[in-house]
């Protein structure tokens, strides 16, 4: 009986404190940023978190917040100084933003077929966008119950904008650099939402006890059921780690190598953003690739001696570091994304003395003292391409950064031809616009099935003197089989990549859709549980 006197003179105190109407504006002002950061981070295991992507969560944060605006100015017109009406707008905004991760499963298991940019946009309408709106109308009706003279309103309307602001900076900072990397998505969803409704029911409880209460049990059944929503998957899917951080959601699984293998052997595999970037057998304990791509790069790396100087931008699961270690070089990682270190440590076998710099690849490369003789970029994620990488001026910076004869290798998807050729057509040419000899390795398969190496260096490299063989591939004897014949490459339509116009995301798109939608499908055909 005492809790229930308390609180109900702590709502009466509220209800009569400017400050704990400014209190509001700060907490709605950093679960605006809280939402849209978590809105975006649930969109990457459907469709990636490329800058369309981003794009289409910034432009649909402001158009929630500006529906917010307009909707909140007539509510505070029509119940002038009603704090109810705020206190129930928070509510209901607290558990939209926590019913969140468990709806958005269920919206993009039917937008996932469509394409990448329609698809991520009806997704955040759908999921994001309503919880935006009603956060939007919390500044009209703080500004309103500030407001006592007309003379008073341009003061009122800056104290209340520039603490919601305040709110969203420190949000972002702690959601981006700590809590999403360390507690996932769905925790900081609920959280959030429970943090953006507790003072408001507090608040309500003075005057509608019975409407608090039935806000509160809706509050507390969203939060279960956001807990407990995830995709089920049959019992040949073996998930080993899960994470979701502000660089996207990582796994490890075990599962058969359906429609990858004739004999569907047990596989181990390195998931960023539902798409497989690394795939080792179990077979020799995970010391070898299932991909019969991936041991051309040690192969064209092996004209090199033993001891030579390696830089690999981008880990993935270690499978290229354990490659490299076999031709006895000195080795040396890049990778943005810690976690990708340590479960490659511990679910890949990588050796723990590996040295791995967590930095941005480009920052790297800028910063490094030290001169190599291979810089390897294997820093590709389907959807999302590090163009930054890969200008003009991304490789000059590494062409600063190699030793004497030393050669740049770069690991890109198989389109050479048509439209969809067109990206690799622009790295070629400006790589050679960098003074570089380029040759493309291609492996086998058809185009949409196989990679494509850029090999570049100052001189001609002689690639008859490869030394590297693996389990279950047959040595390659002559690497000069699998080069594409520059004499017919025409790249006249490529253009010149640069910082100043990137334009390699967009050239690249049309391919990513398509691996996106077919990484999607194989995990529902084979592994989702119907």
């Amino acid at each position: 009986m005492e809790f229930g006197v308390w609180i109900l003179e702590l709502g009466f105190f509220m209800g009569k404190n400017k400050n704990f109407f400014l209190l509001l504006s700060f907490i709605e002002g950093g679960s605006v940023m809280a939402c849209e950061l978590i809105g975006a981070k649930l969109l990457a295991p459907y469709f990636g978190t490329s800058l369309y992507v981003w794009a289409a969560a910034l432009a649909l944060t402001l158009g929630g917040l500006t529906l917010g605006y307009f909707l909140g100015g007539r509510l505070s017109h029509k119940y002038k100084n009603n704090a109810n009406t705020l206190y129930y707008v928070l509510i209901i905004a607290a558990i939209l933003l926590i019913v969140m991760p468990f709806s958005s499963y269920y919206i993009m298991e039917q937008t996932i077929n469509l394409n990448l940019e329609m698809g991520a946009i009806l997704s955040l309408l759908a999921f994001m966008f309503p919880p935006l709106v009603f956060m939007g109308m919390v500044s009209p009706l703080i500004i309103n119950l500030l407001t006592s003279e007309a003379d008073a309103a341009g003061k009122s309307a800056g104290n209340v904008y520039a603490i919601s602001t305040l709110g969203g900076i420190l949000y972002t900072f702690l959601m981006g650099f700590y809590i999403i990397p360390n507690f996932g998505l769905s925790g900081p969803a609920i959280v959030s939402g429970i943090v953006l409704a507790v003072l408001p029911l507090i608040a309500l409880m003075r005057n509608v006890p019975v409407n608090a209460a039935v806000l509160a049990v809706v509050l507390l059944s969203g939060a279960f059921l956001s807990n407990t929503s995830k995709l089920e998957y049959n019992e040949e899917y073996q998930e080993l780690y899960h994470s979701e951080g502000i660089l996207g959601q990582v796994k490890v699984v075990d599962h058969p190598s359906y429609d990858i293998t004739p004999d569907h052997r047990m596989g181990r595999a390195l998931l960023v953003n539902n798409t497989l970037q690394t795939y080792m057998g179990h077979q020799h304990n995970f010391k070898y690739s299932i991909w019969n791509w991936s041991h051309y790069f040690p192969t064209a790396a092996s004209i090199f001696p033993a001891g030579s100087d390696v830089l690999l931008l981008g880990l993935g699961g270690g499978t290229i570091v354990k490659q490299l270690n076999r031709l006895n070089y000195n080795v040396e990682v890049v990778e943005i994304d810690e976690r990708v270190k340590d479960v490659s440590i511990e679910f890949f076998g990588m050796d723990p003395n590996t040295v791995v710099h967590i930095d941005d690849a480009r920052h790297f490369l800028k910063t490094v003292d030290k001169k190599y003789d291979i810089i390897i970029y294997d820093t590709f994620l389907s959807e999302s391409v590090p163009e930054h990488l890969l200008t003009i001026e991304g490789f000059e910076d590494a062409k600063r950064k190699l030793k004497k004869g030393g050669m740049i290798m770069t690991n890109f998807y198989g389109y050479i031809k048509g439209p969809r050729g067109k990206a690799a057509r622009s790295v070629h040419k400006t790589l050679s616009q960098s003074g570089f000899k380029v040759d493309i390795l291609a492996t086998p398969g058809e185009e949409a099935n196989r990679n494509l190496i850029f090999l570049a260096s100052l001189e001609e490299k002689d690639f008859t003197n490869i030394n590297y063989s693996e389990p279950n591939y047959p040595t390659i004897t002559n690497l000069y089989d699998y080069f594409v014949d520059n004499r017919f490459l025409d790249t006249s339509d490529g253009v010149i990549l640069s910082d100043k116009k990137p334009r390699l995301s967009k050239l690249y798109l049309p391919a990513a859709r398509e691996w996106k939608k077919d990484y999607n499908h194989y995990y529902r055909k084979h592994f989702l549980k119907k």
